[in-house]
């Protein structure tokens, strides 16, 4: 297990409480971005269907359907260019971004 915000790997290996704190940069740890189910762009950014809204996504929060994710998610140290190719379906050797492409006169 990793921490969302520092990056290091954490040695948990027990269900972790709504409280929990990483060991080396203080930052909650039963948070969206630390749960498996975290998807920016699903319908409240998460992959559970119809779960309840949740602010923060930093911020301990109280969703029953938290599961800590196993490995570091790279998607959340892209660029601003490599979600803009993940959204709009581009690969890296594209010659030109469809992001920018609608702007163009």
């Amino acid at each position: 297990m990793f921490c969302y915000k520092c990056k290091k790997k954490l040695d948990i290996s027990y269900k972790i409480s709504f409280k929990e704190k990483c060991e080396f940069c203080d930052a909650d740890l039963h948070v969206c971005k630390n749960c498996k189910h975290y998807i920016v762009g699903k319908p409240n950014d998460c992959n559970i269907l119809n779960i309840d809204f949740v602010q923060d996504k930093e911020k301990n929060n109280f969703c029953e359907e938290f599961s800590y994710k196993e490995n570091l998610d790279k998607s959340q140290t892209k660029s601003k260019n490599d979600i803009s190719k993940k959204l709009f379906n581009e690969s890296d050797d594209s010659p030109g971004s469809s992001f920018d492409n609608l702007f163009k006169k």
